[in-house]
């Protein structure tokens, strides 16, 4: 039988060379199955439910991988390995529990009232964006450290309350905790914009690492009529505590909230560098500004604060009685928790001794 050659020619080459790196760039993601083989030793049937979310893949170096269907995660696997860390990535991937097709879980809630007890059927979906945001809420309205979120039972009691919650870090929480303020920090400016007069309250002191602030605090008549209060800065104040140190840290303060030409009345106390710093601010204010009265309420001193240096300077004069009377209350204490403590003793010996 006569042999017949087939002359390759370069459209063939040029077909079978572009195949070839079709192949080769989709085993990289392709799913390899192997062949049954009456040699290969019989498979063990899959029987954990885990495997409805997961399946197994061959990778282009040999490795084989278990591939989560909802996020595409890459998770060790072998004939012989547990399923305990599938399990656990089940329980926790992302993608499943914001369930991006829309879908969301029902929820039975008890409603009782003076007459019957209503069971209401109720939609729950998961959405960690807004567990962050009310987290960081949390941390600045009670003042708490970032690594609040990272207390052991501050996340089990977040487990026990929904299944679904994904650990927060100090990092995030921080990151939270500074766009929460940007964002209130605009609202803010937008509603200062409709305001004509502003009054401002400012006070200095000393933290426990010896740093001195001054915190700025506004009043204003919002649209309805209501009286409200905002504290808008903490500034940090640098030696020396001079008036004109003061001033020109509150001016910056005032113009960086665009208020510098809202400003009603100054609140502050009777301290001397105080009567320095509002004086120079009056000054700068009303080359642009026409202060109402010609500014006479522009500086207002802290009533609360006269009121203590008055009951202060009169406790002064009688020191030795006010000692005297603490004393007496001290001892009588004292004696009282003595005494009630000797009639417990002798009750509780009576008792053993009958």
């Amino acid at each position: 039988m006569e042999e017949v050659q087939v002359q390759p020619n370069e459209s063939n080459n040029t077909e079978s060379s572009q195949n070839k790196e079709v192949i080769e760039s989709d085993k990289v993601a392709e799913l390899v199955e192997n062949e049954n083989s009456p040699y290969d030793t019989k498979k063990r049937k899959r029987t954990s439910k885990v495997w409805d979310d997961f399946k197994v893949i061959t990778l282009i170096d040999g490795n084989t991988k278990a591939e989560c269907i909802h996020c595409k995660h890459h998770l060790t696997y072998g004939k012989s390995s547990p399923t305990t860390h599938l399990t656990r990535h089940s329980r926790h991937c992302i993608k499943k529990m914001m369930n991006e097709k829309g879908q969301s879980n029902l929820s039975i809630t008890t409603t009782l009232s003076e007459t019957e007890t209503v069971n209401a059927v109720q939609s729950f979906k998961y959405d960690h964006t807004k567990i962050r945001e009310i987290l960081s809420h949390m941390i600045i309205v009670h003042e708490l450290p970032f690594a609040f979120a990272e207390y052991e039972l501050f996340n089990l009691l977040m487990r026990t309350a929904t299944p679904h919650y994904q650990k927060i870090s100090r990092a995030i929480t921080k990151k939270d905790c500074i766009t929460t303020y940007e964002m209130e920090k605009k609202l803010l400016l937008a509603e200062l914009k409709n305001v004509n007069r502003v009054s401002v309250t400012t006070d200095l002191w000393k933290s426990d690492q010896k740093v001195s602030y001054m915190v700025v605090t506004c009043h204003y008549v919002d649209s309805n009529w209501k009286l409200q209060k905002r504290n808008l800065n903490f500034c940090s104040i640098p030696p020396p505590h001079t008036g004109i140190v003061v001033c020109d840290v509150l001016s910056k303060c005032l113009v960086e909230w665009e208020i510098e030409n809202k400003l009603w009345t100054v609140t502050v106390d009777n301290a001397a560098y105080n009567d320095v710093a509002v004086r120079l601010l009056k000054e700068n204010i009303s080359y642009k500004n026409n202060l109402p009265l010609c500014g006479k309420l522009f500086h207002v001193r802290c009533c609360a604060h006269i009121l203590n240096l008055l009951v202060q300077d009169g406790i002064s004069e009688i020191q030795d009685i006010v000692s005297n009377v603490r004393d007496s209350v001290k001892h009588m204490m004292e004696s009282f928790y003595v005494k009630m403590m000797l009639n417990l003793m002798h009750y509780h010996g009576g008792r053993q001794t009958n």
